[in-house]
């Protein structure tokens, strides 16, 4: 006979997050830790906010590394950085997570790939704000864009080598992959 597993509340969640050391993830009960970005993943992250958020002066917009979302009324999830337009909609006045990023950008690494490219995209794609999932690998200067178009479709546009630019259009910004992995 299986022993059933208890299920956390988003109260508790919440609660173990303010508390916690590390990000914690919540997916309907259950709490998963990030994990601990490598030299190559944080570097790069910086970088990223070093490039995007000049580029924001003077719009409505701005960036924020790790700052947590909250997909669903059951799933949180963290990712490495975002951009919002506007004003910041928070979950509520007990729950300060954000609910309208228009951007979200994963730093890809060996461990977490797989769920980047599927299960936190699958997430991504419910939130209504979100225009475009950008992807960045830490092996190569590779940048993949994924564009929320009508009728809820996505279309991918990879840009590679550090000659190219990628371009966020629902800002638009232009992102140089010279720049970025400098």
């Amino acid at each position: 006979m299986a022993i059933p597993i208890p299920r956390l509340t988003v109260d508790d969640y919440l609660a173990a997050d303010a508390t916690s050391e590390t990000p914690l993830e919540f997916h309907d009960g259950e709490i998963f830790p990030m994990v601990d970005a490598s030299l190559p993943h944080a570097m790069l992250l910086t970088s990223l906010g070093g490039c995007i958020v000049p580029r924001l002066a003077g719009t409505p917009c701005r960036g924020a590394s790790l700052a947590r979302v909250r997909v669903t009324a059951s799933k949180y999830v963290y990712p490495d950085f975002l951009i919002i337009c506007g004003q910041p909609i928070l979950a509520s006045d007990s729950d300060p997570s954000l609910t309208n990023p228009k951007i979200i950008f994963e730093i890809l690494s060996p461990s977490t790939e797989g769920y980047d490219y599927n299960g936190k995209f699958k997430l991504y794609r419910q939130l209504p704000s979100v225009e475009e999932y950008v992807l960045i690998a830490q092996d190569q200067p590779r940048v993949e864009v994924f564009r929320r178009m009508p009728e809820n479709k996505w279309v991918l546009s990879t840009y590679e080598g550090r000659e190219a630019q990628a371009l966020l259009e629902s800002i638009p910004l232009t992102l140089p992959l010279a720049e970025l992995y400098a």
